[in-house]
């Protein structure tokens, strides 16, 4: 009887010792460190420090675009919006959670992405984000999955989705132009501070126009595919396949590329800033 009277009151204070800690305060904080680290990083335009609390395996959500897997994805996109933007980000957190190893965190957020492109408005944007963290074992917190929804309209639920369907009209016209050797709409859609980069490599865009003008560079054949556009205010990102077939210098090639453009909105006409093309190999 004494046996059994003492299993039962040792019994509470075994589940209690093996139970997971809540919301220790500790645990607590370093889940919090993790979200100023990442604001900070972004604010300071640090892409690699932005992914230090990300994984191989985390997925990133961001809205209106495909989900990204792995730190790696993510620190391309965050430099793509650096290069091309000035960001300020400011992050609330309203809510941690920590049982154990595994912690959940939301919050909000307000930020501002203003166009490095001389003229264009800046674009602001605030919402909410959840945050799924795992204790790693060297004990740092890394994310396994982060959301943000924003609070604001869809770029074009209030006008129909026109500015999309003008970017995406733009795109199509730039290919024909090629075919065409349009001039008149390849200069207008140019913006003077327009960077090419393919494969990693930043093009010699002055070497590109000039054999394009003298006929060295011929385009036969120009298709777009796969053609989404989002829109920011005056400035908005194109995201495509394209495929194109030709000769320069007389001899005959023929390529496919995935694309992402970056456009700004001035005097009421669209215009290509920036241009990202990979190769798709064959």
């Amino acid at each position: 009887m004494k046996s059994v009277l003492s299993l039962v009151l040792v019994l509470p204070l075994l589940l209690s010792a093996c139970a997971p800690k809540v919301n220790d305060p500790a645990d607590v904080q370093a889940v919090k460190q993790t979200v100023e680290a990442y604001s900070k990083a972004m604010n300071a335009k640090d892409a690699p420090a932005s992914v230090a609390m990300l994984t191989d395996k985390t997925v990133y959500f961001e809205p209106h675009m495909p989900a990204m897997t792995g730190k790696d994805a993510v620190a391309k996109f965050h430099q793509m919006i650096l290069d091309n933007f000035d960001v300020e980000v400011t992050l609330v957190v309203t809510d941690v959670q920590v049982e154990g190893n595994l912690a959940t965190m939301h919050g909000t957020f307000t930020n501002k992405l203003i166009p490095k492109a001389e003229g264009a408005a800046a674009t602001p944007d605030s919402g909410n984000w959840t945050v799924a963290a795992r204790r790693q074992a060297d004990g740092s917190w890394k994310w396994d999955w982060i959301s943000g929804a924003s609070d604001q309209p869809m770029p074009g639920t209030t006008a129909g989705g026109a500015e999309e369907q003008a970017v995406m009209q733009f795109e199509r016209d730039a290919a024909t132009a090629m075919v065409k050797r349009d001039m008149a709409f390849i200069e207008r859609g140019i913006a003077k501070e327009y960077t090419s980069v393919t494969d990693g490599k930043v093009d010699d865009v002055k070497k590109m126009m000039a054999e394009f003008k003298a006929g060295v560079v011929q385009i036969q054949s120009a298709t777009v595919g796969d053609l989404k556009a989002y829109v920011f205010g005056d400035a908005a990102i194109a995201t495509l396949t394209g495929a194109s077939k030709g000769t320069y210098a007389g001899k005959p090639f023929s390529m496919a590329y995935r694309e992402t453009d970056f456009l700004i909105k001035r005097d009421g006409r669209w215009q290509l800033v920036s241009g990202q093309s990979t190769t798709i190999k064959q």
